[in-house]
């Protein structure tokens, strides 16, 4: 988000500009034929909306993989397979064995 300078040499760049751009831009729109004018706005229009809506779209789709299949998911059943698998080989110290002391 833009901020007022906390500076002199800034706030008097930030004055500057602004006695030079607003002078420029209403010249600018007044001289620019109405039909540009009309299209330069539909574009804008149409800019703010594409990004709303991808913004929805992006929540939806967050929303409905809530619960969903990860790889995170993935990786915590192969360590729980390859602790299983670990466990029943031949050799193997389990709770059971440990704690009976065979």
């Amino acid at each position: 988000m833009a901020h007022w300078p906390r500076t002199v040499p800034g706030k008097s760049f930030s004055v500057a500009s602004i006695v030079v751009v607003v002078p420029l831009a209403i010249w600018f729109l007044l001289t620019v034929p109405s039909y540009v004018l009309w299209a330069l706005g539909l574009i804008a229009i149409v800019s703010v909306a594409l990004f709303l809506w991808r913004r929805r779209l992006d929540a939806a789709r967050e929303k409905a993989w809530v619960g969903e299949f990860s790889f995170g998911d993935v990786v915590g059943r192969m360590k729980a397979r390859d602790a299983l698998d670990r466990a029943r080989e031949p050799g193997a110290l389990t709770a059971a064995s440990a704690s009976s002391g065979g």
